[in-house]
């Protein structure tokens, strides 16, 4: 494995395939998309420290530890072994009479056991806190992700601020060349001092342009690579937000992700170059004070006001930030609203009323606007006038100290040429404290919905290697946020392996929340949701998603190709397993018809597909996927007879330890059950084998006692028949 040899697909797989195995020994688990996505992060460097890394990126807190061969013990064992081209997992060791057992990746006729090194893998010494689910530092998640990615980049910043140094030294030379014209070239006429001078400041002006244009591509170079890692971090945070518990307005969650932009502005080049040279403010004016004397409080008392008017400015402007972003996060969500509903809205003639919400939201935008443009600009011209007004001031005083004779002519052009330089950078001092309030604002925003609970928790570790997965529910209630009632209240429900469950249940019962608990999409306000014993809080989201396949109500489709959405998210499967997995389905005498076969386009959402299309297409990725738990909300809603029964029979062919949990209101869907569900205002009301509840068979109540059984046999009798959830 030299750095040398390129990362091939086959290689890359092969690497992958060995990292599964070693974790799947060591009783962890990650799947192959995973183990080759982070291979492909981590750059190419010595085989060893690249292994390490991935390693340490896959399961956070574990590492890798070098032992020589002759220290190792069978308790240290599975291990990894590296020869120059190959990746080995080290099973068992050597002796007198056995050799040790490698499995080399990729195997080779002769393969031979000979290693002087291994790297085995080490737990966490201390376990970590499971139930911390969000970054605790008070600075946030967004300012901690902000502050780690410029910490990472610090030694570049450190010779920016060098090369600032030298750029800002370099800037003084102008003003001394002027004095020292004024002062000794022009009374003598000395032509010959000119042209030395000359020459000289050309040259460090030659030098200053490479050095802006050297930290300029620096600069440039540096936030690019940090604005896309942030961006993809930040990408990645929204995606793992619990879909439960981030914002619902759909409109509203973009627009606040958009708050990132604002923040961007604060680390461009030119807002950079700024800060870079702020701190220099106090060299120019030291200087201004060796050779302008009393010339010095004029840019003193100039830094003072700007930075008075900038702190007053502050509070008013930040308000009035808070309020447009505010109104304007509402206009956000209120399009996409408008957009995506656009067909009913249209249906209903409901676009007088969109276009009254509209106008009225973009009015109090365009008044918010209006009052943070009026009182920047008037903190800038303030600014302005206090600078003009200064550099008055400087020739008045400069004037009086050549009356003096503390200061001569020259002397007074350098000091003024000085003081402008500082005044320029201190006028800045304002459009700075603004530009910072707009970006805190919109951090604070990215802090709060990024410390909303996530999926994507590091201790998240758990997966078990048994065949056969129980899920069980204890305690459970759930409650969307904001509701006074509780969605779901179950005491107790376990489903065992191999059982087909039918949920019934009217309109509102909480069949899709179940659902959606059941997948590990949705988190119990109060209980526990276990799949083999393991809380699904723990459990490794990759192993979650190999063995639950959950397919909605309403299947989303991403812009792309066919095939794109049937392998979202899979281990590349091969063209045939596609191939039959459509054939099960139905729909690959459509893919065949279609001149781009597999490279079939699919819009945004899918559109241009039919329901039932739609929903074929996510039950084919969910044959591909092979879960061992499959969980189905109204799977034949959109169908029509004939794709729902090739739909009943790919189900029946299931093997006999999958799991099978359905919501249906159609009667024929109980032939396929074991065991039947009721669910009335979020309770289970009725839990019985499938042949006790059929339509005119259910038993039938005690008149003499509350039999919750036979009450809720009716009650399915009434909910079989209806469409919805």
């Amino acid at each position: 494995m030299r750095k040398a040899t390129e990362d091939s697909p086959r290689r890359a797989e092969l690497v992958a395939e060995a990292i599964r195995k070693m974790a799947q020994l060591r009783g962890l688990h990650v799947s192959i998309r995973e183990a080759s996505a982070a291979w492909a992060d981590v750059p190419e460097r010595e085989p060893a420290a690249r292994l390490a890394a991935v390693w340490a990126l896959l399961f956070p807190g574990h590492s890798l530890e070098r032992v020589p061969a002759d220290r190792l013990h069978p308790s240290q064992l599975p291990a990894w072994v590296l020869d120059d081209s190959r990746l080995g997992i080290l099973r068992s060791l050597g002796s007198a009479t056995e050799v040790a057992t490698i499995d080399w990746y990729p195997k080779q006729a002769g393969d031979g056991a000979a290693h002087r090194v291994a790297w085995v893998p080490v737990v966490p010494i201390t376990a970590p806190d499971d139930d911390l689910e969000v970054n605790v530092d008070r600075r946030g998640p967004a300012t901690m992700a902000i502050l780690a990615a410029f910490k990472a980049h610090w030694r570049i910043f450190l010779n920016v601020a060098l090369v600032t140094l030298m750029i800002n030294l370099i800037a003084i030379v102008a003003p001394l060349f002027a004095m020292q014209v004024y002062d000794r070239v022009v009374p003598n006429l000395a032509y010959d001092t000119l042209w030395v001078l000359a020459v000289g400041v050309i040259v460090a002006y030659v030098f200053e342009l490479i050095l802006k244009l050297a930290r300029l591509r620096i600069l440039e170079k540096t936030t690019r690579r940090i604005d896309e890692a942030l961006s993809l971090h930040f990408f990645n945070r929204v995606l793992g937000l619990k879909v439960d518990r981030r914002p619902q307005r759909v409109g509203s969650l973009v627009a606040q992700v958009r708050d990132y932009e604002a923040v961007k502005n604060i680390f461009t080049s030119s807002t950079l170059f700024a800060l870079a040279d702020l701190p220099f403010v106090m060299f120019f004016i030291s200087i201004v004070w060796m050779i302008g004397g009393a010339i010095v409080w004029v840019p003193i008392g100039f830094f003072v006001i700007c930075l008075t008017i900038g702190l007053l400015a502050y509070i008013p402007v930040k308000r009035a930030l808070r309020d447009q972003k505010d109104e304007t996060t509402r206009r956000q969500g209120l399009l996409f609203e408008a957009i995506s509903g656009a067909e009913r809205i249209k249906s209903l003639g409901g676009e007088t009323l969109f276009d009254d919400h509209w106008h009225r939201v973009s009015k109090v935008v365009n008044e918010h606007g209006e009052r943070v443009q009026s009182r920047m600009a008037g903190s800038q011209f303030t600014t302005q006038f206090f600078q003009q007004s200064a550099f008055v001031a400087i020739i008045i005083v400069g004037v009086t100290q050549i009356e003096a004779g503390v200061l001569s002519m020259g002397g007074l052009i350098a000091a003024t040429m000085l003081s402008s330089r500082a005044l320029g950078t201190t006028a800045g001092i304002t459009p700075l404290l603004l530009s910072w309030g707009s970006a805190r604002y919109a951090l604070e925003i990215l802090n709060q919905l990024l410390s909303r609970p996530s999926d994507q928790n590091d201790h998240r570790q758990a997966s078990s290697a048994v065949d056969k997965l129980p899920l069980s529910l204890s305690g459970l209630i759930y409650q969307y946020e904001g509701d006074q009632k509780p969605s779901l209240d179950i005491a107790d429900l376990v489903i065992s392996p191999g059982e087909r469950i039918a949920i019934l249940g009217t309109n509102g019962s909480g069949k899709s929340t179940l659902m959606k608990l059941l997948a590990g999409i949705a988190t119990p306000s109060q209980g526990e949701v276990r799949i083999g014993g393991l809380d699904m809080q723990h459990c490794r989201l990759s192993w979650l998603r190999e063995r639950i396949g959950y397919l909605p109500q309403e299947v989303q489709l991403f812009s792309g190709t066919l095939e794109d959405n049937l392998v979202l998210g899979l281990a590349r499967p091969s063209e045939d397993e596609i191939r039959n997995a459509l054939r099960a389905t139905g729909l690959l005498s459509a893919v065949e018809r279609h001149p781009l076969g597999l490279g079939l386009p699919i819009r945004e959402g899918g559109t241009g597909l039919s329901g039932g299309q739609r929903q074929m297409v996510g039950l084919t990725r969910l044959l591909l996927q092979q879960p061992w738990i499959w969980l189905l909300d109204e799977p034949s809603a959109s169908l029509d007879s004939e794709a729902e029964a090739r739909l009943i029979a790919v189900l029946t062919n299931l093997p006999a330890h999958h799991t099978i949990v359905f919501t249906t209101h159609r009667p024929n869907w109980l032939k396929l059950a074991s065991r039947v569900l009721l669910l009335e205002n979020g309770e289970i009301k009725l839990d019985q084998p499938a042949e006790k509840v059929r339509i005119g068979t259910a038993n039938r109540p005690d008149p003499h006692a509350i039999d919750r059984t036979g009450v809720e046999s009716t009650a399915a009798d009434r909910s079989l028949g209806k469409t919805g959830s």
